[in-house]
């Protein structure tokens, strides 16, 4: 059976087919418990006690017999349950659990009592009408009468009432099935409707939960692509303070060299491409290093280490592990440029450390996460400073301080004044800093920063 959600006319006919097996079963039996009576009436001597046994003998097979063909109906639309699709609506009318059982077993135990009282009353009516039979006789038969009738009727119940547990055994198990893969992450489960009652709207409520679920975890990867994960997650937690947070942290900027002319030269598609490319790599060699890429602007590239996002008291350590990181992967990307004979690009790197503000920052309308405070300035002016250095990256005297006993070597530059600030800085370039070769820029023009 293949259903679809929208599909609502086929599926209430689905609901309605353990109805129609009860139905033709009390119905087959309740015609055959009257053909029996009338053909007792016309071929044999009619006695009304024997009758009125064989119409409700019928008719108790019937109704069990119907209780059954309806469970068994319920049980192979659960066993066929990953056929069916239709698992976004509930049926209209709901046929519950507890009403289900309570007609069952109420059910089951008055027609019991009520065949043995009117088996023993016919007994009793027969005796009536036939004094003249032997006492012992009688009592012997009515009683073998009597067991017989409530040993079929109690293999019958038994027989009823464990088919219901094993449908309620299998709805749960396929529940509980679909709940696992959820928290295993597969947000593809789905839990197919298989009945009228309460867990026909329990899966409905986990296929509405799912979908929640799936729009959820499809606009956090979304708002992640925007936004570092690390920081996305406690956006969405809501645990950045309105305030912001002062925060010791280690601030990285790199920027490319010549990045002007170059996109004179280019389309927007092509500089477009080449970003992404350059940027994946970078931010890889910044994530590898336990840092966050904050934001691009233009061609420049803003890094934190020891936010609170993920927080480390070796951030100065790991900002000039990611610096040396990027250098090895331009030089890969320089590689490749090479052999497609394109022009070698070069980027510059600042890294300070310093307290910031880290919080929202903007309008109520929109909000973006960023660092605030002198350090990120002065990360951004060693950036600028690598040009006049000749170097690729360049550290503050803060960095090279909690690098001390380090396996990190740093050769001391000098101190520069820094635009912006009263005092001098000085500033070190981690070993092996490649000096500035205007011919392996991207262009001979003079840099944009």
């Amino acid at each position: 059976m293949r259903l679809v959600a929208d599909d609502r006319p086929d599926a209430e006919r689905m609901f309605r087919l353990p109805w129609k097996e009860f139905r033709a079963d009390l119905i087959t039996w309740t015609g055959a418990g009257l053909a029996m009576v009338a053909a007792y009436e016309i071929f044999y001597e009619p006695y009304l006690s024997t009758g009125i046994k064989v119409l409700i003998g019928c008719m108790s097979f019937g109704l069990f017999g119907g209780m059954l063909s309806y469970l068994n109906a319920e049980r192979r639309l659960i066993g066929r349950g990953k056929e069916i699709e239709f698992v976004e609506r509930s049926p209209g009318k709901l046929f519950s659990v507890t009403r289900k059982m309570m007609i069952m077993i109420v059910t089951l135990l008055v027609f019991m009592a009520f065949a043995v009282l009117l088996m023993v009353l016919l007994d009793v009516y027969y005796l009536l009408e036939h004094p003249d039979m032997p006492e012992p006789e009688i009592y012997w038969g009515i009683f073998k009468e009597i067991v017989f009738a409530l040993a079929v009727l109690l293999a019958i119940s038994m027989m009823v009432v464990r088919r219901y547990s094993k449908n309620l055994e299998q709805s749960l198990a396929i529940q509980l099935d679909a709940m696992e893969r959820i928290s295993r992450g597969d947000l593809d489960a789905r839990v197919p409707l298989l009945a009228d009652d309460e867990f026909s709207r329990i899966a409905a409520k986990t296929n509405e939960m799912i979908h929640g679920l799936k729009e959820r975890d499809f606009c956090q990867t979304r708002f992640g692509q925007y936004v570092s994960p690390e920081i996305s997650e406690r956006i969405l937690k809501g645990e950045i303070s309105a305030d912001g947070e002062m925060v010791e942290a280690t601030i990285l900027f790199c920027d490319l060299r010549g990045y002007t002319s170059f996109v004179e030269k280019r389309s927007p598609k092509e500089v477009v491409r080449f970003l992404n490319r350059y940027f994946t790599e970078m931010e890889q060699s910044v994530r590898d290093a336990g840092g966050i890429v904050l934001q691009y602007i233009g061609d420049e590239i803003e890094a934190v280490f020891g936010t609170p996002a993920r927080p480390s008291d070796n951030h100065a350590k790991m900002a000039v592990s990611a610096a040396l990181r990027m250098r090895q992967a331009l030089e890969k990307l320089n590689e490749e440029r090479q052999a497609a004979k394109e022009p070698l690009i070069r980027h510059g790197i600042g890294i300070h450390t310093g307290k910031v503000l880290a919080g929202n920052v903007g309008s109520p309308e929109r909000l973006v996460y960023a660092m605030v405070g002198d350090a990120v300035n002065i990360a951004s002016r060693l950036q600028v400073l690598n040009k006049t250095c000749g170097t690729d990256i360049l550290v503050s005297r803060a960095v090279a301080d909690r690098l001390a006993g380090l396996d990190i070597e740093l050769t001391p530059m000098g101190t520069f004044p820094i635009r912006g600030k009263s005092e001098e800085i000085e500033v070190f370039s981690p070993a092996g800093g490649e000096g500035a070769k205007p011919a392996a820029a991207m262009t001979d023009a003079p840099s944009r920063s």
